[in-house]
């Protein structure tokens, strides 16, 4: 992908990513993001097949991925996946967590099993591959881990209960881990998106639920997989050295107050 970097990018030449759930949505544009700055990158993702084409899509480019399967939530698939990353790209400086996964439903009417499988995705996932990536990064006295959270971590939103719980542990998480692995020169910290236009997005909500979005967010559009990645680019080059457990909502300014109406409204 070195076409397509101009004299103010490349901000991540030399570096090595490993991006969950990259095989869609806001990882797919994360991982698209990393390639285009100078990063080889390791897609892991339980779809396979997804996550093999986003390497096709990078390396169509001339960018170097690789995909690496695992479920997140299974930390000894997690350490199998890391351990083929490195075999085949070095070892990673690089961690972004973006696997999630969320369903709707009131809290009084969880269906069995839901709360784990929700925690397990978007909260233990994430402990699981930093922990697998800390070693190398504390022998070498480097690294970026940065956690992809939600604005329903900040505001919570309605028949999301796990979720909002699970990605605001994700915050918690980011906290301490920047404490912890500061003394070894380790960066931690997090991005929280608001509603962000992806096509699973498009497939689950309907047009009237989306613009009602669009009318409540203060820049009055979805966010793009890219605005995401552009934030955790910074977020993972060495601009950001100095700045760690960081929460960053990038969200057009959905969380930062309330809605009140004008006297124009």
């Amino acid at each position: 992908m070195q076409t397509q970097t101009t004299e103010s990018s490349a901000r991540l030449l030399n570096a090595v990513a490993i991006v969950t759930g990259g095989a869609s949505g806001i990882g797919h544009g994360i991982a698209l993001e990393f390639a285009r700055e100078g990063a080889a990158v390791a897609i892991l993702d339980l779809n396979r097949v997804g996550a093999e084409g986003t390497v096709q899509e990078i390396q169509k480019e001339g960018g170097k991925a690789v995909a690496v399967t695992a479920d997140v939530t299974d930390s000894g698939q997690v350490e199998a996946a890391v351990r083929s990353a490195a075999a085949q790209l070095g070892e990673a400086s690089v961690l972004v967590n973006c696997a999630g996964f969320n369903q709707l439903a009131p809290a009084n009417e969880l269906p069995a099993g839901l709360w784990e499988k929700i925690r397990a995705i978007n909260l233990d996932g994430p402990w699981y591959c930093a922990n697998a990536v800390m070693p190398a990064m504390i022998r070498r006295r480097a690294g970026k881990i940065l956690n992809i959270a939600s604005g329903v971590a900040i505001l919570a939103a309605p028949n999301s209960a796990p979720y909002c719980a699970a990605k605001a542990g994700l915050i918690g998480l980011t906290r301490a881990l920047a404490l912890d692995l500061a003394p070894y020169g380790i960066n931690v910290n997090c991005v929280c998106p608001g509603s962000v236009n992806t096509p699973l997005v498009q497939q689950a909500m309907s047009p009237a639920f989306l613009q009602k979005l669009v009318e409540i967010t203060p820049f009055a559009r979805l966010a793009t997989p890219r605005d995401i990645a552009q934030a955790t680019v910074f977020l993972c080059s060495s601009d950001a050295n100095y700045i760690t457990g960081v929460v960053l909502p990038v969200d057009g300014g959905l969380t930062c107050g309330m809605r009140w109406p004008t006297q124009t409204e």
